[in-house]
C-alpha cells in the first residue's frame, strides 16, 4: 500500500467513521435521516450516492422539465433499492481509486512548485469543491485536501498562513451546511410521517363511517400518500400495511357502490324527463312578441339550476337526454331573439364582441412576434369564455371561425420553430438582464426605493414574452431569489419597526388612561396643567402601528377637547378659583362657593325682575275705575302681585340660607 492509497483510506475513515457494508445499506441510509449528527457522518456517503444516481434519472427524462433542486434528490434517495445502491457504491470507490492515481501524480509533481502556489491550488480546489451539493463526495475531497495541507511543505510564510486560515474557514462552513442539511431532511421525514398518519386517519373515518360512495375523496388519498416522501424508514412497512387493509377494504363495496349508482341514475333520468316536459311547456307558450319573456327566462333558469342539480343519468340515455334538452333550449333562445327586442339587443352586443374577436385571432397570423403572439391566443381563448353566449347556432358557427384561426396561428407556430425558439431566446437574454438588475438591487438598505425598483423590474419581466420552456422555471427562481432576499431583509426591518410601534402604541395609550382621568378632575385648571405636560411626552413618542394611527389619533383629540372644554365653560369662574385657591380652600370647596355665589346671583337678578313685576302691577290698579269691569281686573291684578310676593319670599328665604352656607364653609376654612 502506497503513501497515496493510505491517506485516501485514513480520511473516508475519518469522514465516514466505520461505514458498514454495502449489504447493509437501506439500513445506513436511514440513519442518515436521525437527528444524531455522528450517524449522519456515518452513512452519507451512501445516500449521497443513491440521491446522485436518482438524479441523474430526472435529468434523462425528456418529458419532464429540469428539476436542479436539492429535495429532489433527497428524495429520491430514499426510495434507491439496495441493489442500485451497491452499483453506486462500486462506481464511488473507481472514482475514489482514481482520485488515489490523480493525487499520486499531483504529489509527484507539487514538490517542483513553491509552497504558496502548492497551497494556492489546495484552497482553489476547496472553494470549488464547497459549491457542490453532494455531500459525501465533497467531504472526501476536503479530507484528502486535508491530508495534502498536513503533508505538505512546511513554510512561515504569512500568505500561506493566510490560505490555511481561508482553508479551516471553508471546511467549518461546509460542515455547518452539512449539518443543516441532514437537520431539514430529518424534519421532512419526521412532517412526511405526521402527512402520512393524517391521510390514514381519513381513509380510516372513511371506512369507519362507511363512505362507500367517496371514491373520489379516496383516490385523492391515495394521491397524496404516494406522493408523500421520503419518511423514516423504520415507519414504512407498518404504514403502508394499514393504509392498503383500508384501502382493499374499500375497494371490497364496489359492487354495492355499482348497484346503488345505477338505481340512482335510472332516478335522475326519472327527475330529467320531468324537467325536461316543463321546459318544452314553457317554449310552446311563445307564439309572438306578447310573450312575457322576462317571467318565462325566470321559470326556465329554475328548470336549468334543478336539470344541473340532477346527477347522472345511464350511459345509454345521457346524450339523447342532452340534445333533447338543448334542443328545448335553443327553440326558446331562437323564439326570443326574434320577438324580445331587449334580448336581441343584447345579443347582438356579445356578437359584435365575438366578431372583434376573431379578428384579431385572425390577425395574429401575420404577427412577426410570434411569441408575442402565441401569449395574446391564450388571452383571447379566456375573453371568449368570459363573453355571454349566443343561441347555439350562432354559438357554434363563430366557435369554429374562432378556432380555426387560432388553429392556423398554432400551425404558423409549429411550421415557424425556429424563429419562436429565437424570440424566447431573446426574449430569455432581456429576462437575465432583469435578473443582473434585481440581484444588484437585493441588498439595498433603501427599502422604499428598492422596492420601487423590483416593482418596476416586475413589470417589465411580465412584457417580455416567453421564453424556452426549459428554462423558464430556473430563471424564474433565479429572479425570485433576488426579490426573496430583498424582501426577506425588509421583512426582518420592519418587524423591528413594528416592535418599536407596538411599544410606541402602549406608551400612548398609558398616556391615553391618564387623559382620560384628567377629563373628570374636579379642578379643570389644574387638569389643564397636568394635561399639558402629558401631552408633551405624548408627542415625543414615535409612530405607532398604521391600524392604530387614526384610532389613538381621535381619542387623544376627544380627551384633550373634554380637557380643554371643561376648562373653557369654567372661563368665568377662573378669577374666583385662583382668589379662593389663594385663600386656601380645597377643589371641592371652591366648587361649592361658586356654585351658592352663582346661586345667590341668579336669585337676585329673578327677585329684581318679580320686584320690577310687582311695581307695574301695582301702578296698573290705579288705571281702573271702581266699575264692576274695573273691580275684576284690580282683583286680578292684585292676584299677580301676591303670587309674585310669595315668590319673592321664596327667594329671599333661599338666599338666606345661601349666605348661611357660604358663612359655615369661609368659618370651616379659618378653623
Amino acid at each position: 500500500m502506497n503513501q497515496v492509497e493510505r491517506k485516501v483510506i485514513v480520511a473516508n475513515l475519518e469522514q465516514d467513521k466505520q461505514t458498514e457494508s454495502n449489504e447493509n445499506l437501506e439500513q445506513e441510509a436511514e440513519k442518515l435521516t436521525s437527528a444524531n449528527d455522528q450517524e449522519i457522518n456515518k452513512t452519507e456517503e451512501q445516500e449521497v450516492v443513491a440521491e446522485t444516481v436518482e438524479s441523474d434519472k430526472e435529468e434523462a427524462k425528456e418529458t419532464e422539465p429540469v428539476q436542479e433542486t436539492e429535495e429532489v434528490s433527497e428524495e429520491s434517495s430514499e426510495s434507491e433499492s439496495i441493489g442500485e445502491a451497491e452499483d453506486d457504491a462500486e462506481e464511488t470507490q473507481q472514482e475514489l481509486q482514481e482520485a488515489t492515481e490523480e493525487d499520486s501524480e499531483e504529489e509527484a509533481t507539487h514538490e517542483e512548485g513553491s509552497a504558496l502556489d502548492f497551497y494556492k491550488d489546495i484552497l482553489a480546489k476547496a472553494e470549488e469543491f464547497v459549491t457542490q451539493n453532494d455531500w459525501a463526495f465533497v467531504a472526501n475531497e476536503l479530507a484528502n485536501l486535508n491530508l495534502k495541507v498536513e503533508d505538505g511543505p512546511d513554510t512561515d510564510d504569512d500568505a500561506v498562513k493566510s490560505i490555511l486560515a481561508k482553508f479551516e474557514e471553508l471546511k467549518e462552513d461546509f460542515e455547518e451546511r452539512r449539518k443543516a442539511h441532514y437537520e431539514e431532511l430529518n424534519q421532512r421525514k419526521a412532517e412526511n410521517l405526521e402527512a402520512k398518519k393524517g391521510l390514514l386517519k381519513q381513509l380510516s373515518d372513511i371506512v369507519t363511517e362507511e363512505k362507500w360512495s367517496a371514491t373520489n375523496e379516496v383516490k385523492h388519498i391515495s394521491n397524496k400518500w404516494e406522493n408523500i416522501k421520503p419518511i423514516p424508514q423504520s415507519e414504512v412497512d407498518a404504514l403502508n400495511e394499514k393504509f392498503n387493509a383500508l384501502i382493499e377494504e374499500f375497494e371490497s363495496h364496489k359492487v354495492d357502490r355499482l348497484v346503488k349508482k345505477l338505481q340512482k341514475e335510472e332516478e335522475n333520468l326519472t327527475f330529467k324527463l320531468v324537467l325536461l316536459d316543463k321546459i318544452e311547456n314553457i317554449v310552446a307558450t311563445v307564439k309572438d312578441e306578447t310573450a312575457d319573456f322576462e317571467e318565462l327566462e325566470k321559470e326556465l333558469n329554475d328548470l336549468q339550476v334543478q336539470w344541473r342539480k340532477i346527477g347522472r343519468v345511464p350511459a345509454d340515455k345521457n346524450q339523447q337526454t342532452w340534445d333533447s334538452y338543448y334542443k328545448a333550449i335553443d327553440t326558446f333562445n331562437d323564439l326570443r331573439f326574434k320577438f324580445d327586442k331587449k334580448y336581441r339587443e343584447t345579443i347582438e352586443k356579445a356578437l359584435e364582441k365575438k366578431q372583434k374577436l376573431i379578428k384579431e385571432a385572425e390577425a395574429l397570423i401575420d404577427l412577426d412576434d410570434i411569441a408575442k403572439a402565441a401569449r395574446r391566443v391564450n388571452k383571447l381563448h379566456k375573453i371568449w369564455k368570459k363573453t355571454g353566449n349566443l343561441p347555439q347556432k350562432e354559438e357554434n358557427e363563430l366557435w369554429e371561425k374562432f378556432k380555426a384561426a387560432t388553429d392556423s396561428f398554432n400551425d404558423k407556430k409549429s411550421d415557424n420553430i425556429d424563429t419562436l425558439r429565437e424570440q424566447e431566446q431573446e426574449n430569455y437574454n432581456a429576462k437575465l438582464k432583469l435578473i443582473d438588475q434585481a440581484v444588484a438591487i437585493q441588498d439595498t438598505e433603501n427599502f422604499e426605493q428598492g422596492h420601487q425598483q423590483l416593482q418596476k423590474l416586475m413589470d417589465e419581466w411580465k412584457k417580455i414574452g416567453p421564453v424556452p420552456r426549459k428554462k423558464s422555471s430556473k430563471i424564474w427562481k433565479q429572479f425570485k431569489s433576488a426579490m426573496d432576499v430583498f424582501y426577506d431583509k425588509r421583512r426582518e426591518h420592519f418587524k423591528d419597526v413594528r416592535k418599536d410601534q407596538k411599544d410606541n402604541l402602549n406608551r400612548k395609550n398609558e398616556i391615553l388612561a391618564k387623559l382620560k382621568e384628567l377629563g373628570e378632575h374636579d379642578d379643570p385648571a389644574a387638569a389643564v396643567e397636568e394635561a399639558k405636560k402629558l401631552q408633551d411626552e405624548f408627542k415625543q413618542i414615535g409612530y405607532v402601528p398604521l391600524k392604530y394611527k387614526n384610532k389613538i389619533w381621535k381619542e387623544y383629540r376627544e380627551v384633550c377637547d373634554t380637557i380643554y372644554g371643561n376648562y373653557r365653560s369654567s372661563g368665568s369662574d377662573l378669577g374666583k378659583e385662583r382668589k379662593l385657591a389663594s385663600q386656601g380652600f380645597d377643589p371641592a370647596e371652591r366648587k361649592e362657593i361658586i356654585k351658592f355665589e352663582k346661586e345667590i346671583d341668579e336669585l337676585k337678578k329673578e327677585s329684581s325682575k318679580l320686584e320690577s313685576e310687582i311695581i307695574q302691577y301695582q301702578e296698573a290698579k290705579t288705571y281702573f275705575k271702581p266699575t264692576n269691569k274695573g273691580n275684576k281686573l284690580r282683583d286680578e291684578l292684585q292676584e299677580k302681585i301676591d303670587k309674585a310676593e310669595a315668590v319673592l319670599d321664596e327667594k329671599a328665604e333661599r338666599i338666606s340660607e345661601l349666605r348661611k352656607k357660604l358663612s359655615e364653609l369661609r368659618t370651616q376654612d379659618d378653623d
